[in-house]
């Protein structure tokens, strides 16, 4: 199962977005240093999910939300 980190602000739909492939791809994105850093704090306009499926565009797909403004994940994320 793929897995995906996200981080999205809800007032500018902005997002940064880590992918996760392969069989334990769900698994190393819940290890991300980010996520773990972060999970559970509040971060503003800013959320932070951790998502697995299938593929990467069943996320796109059901979690669309998450792909409706402009994607600033850094070139070295």
């Amino acid at each position: 199962m793929v897995g995906m980190v996200i981080r999205y602000n809800r007032k500018t739909g902005d997002r940064i977005v880590r992918e996760y492939p392969g069989p334990n791809g769900y698994a190393n994105a819940v290890s991300d240093p980010d996520f773990r850093k972060n999970m559970g704090k509040h971060l503003g306009d800013w959320e932070l999910a951790v998502i697995g499926s299938e593929s990467f565009d069943a996320i796109r797909t059901t979690h669309s939300r998450y792909f409706t403004g402009r994607d600033v994940t850094p070139v070295h994320a």
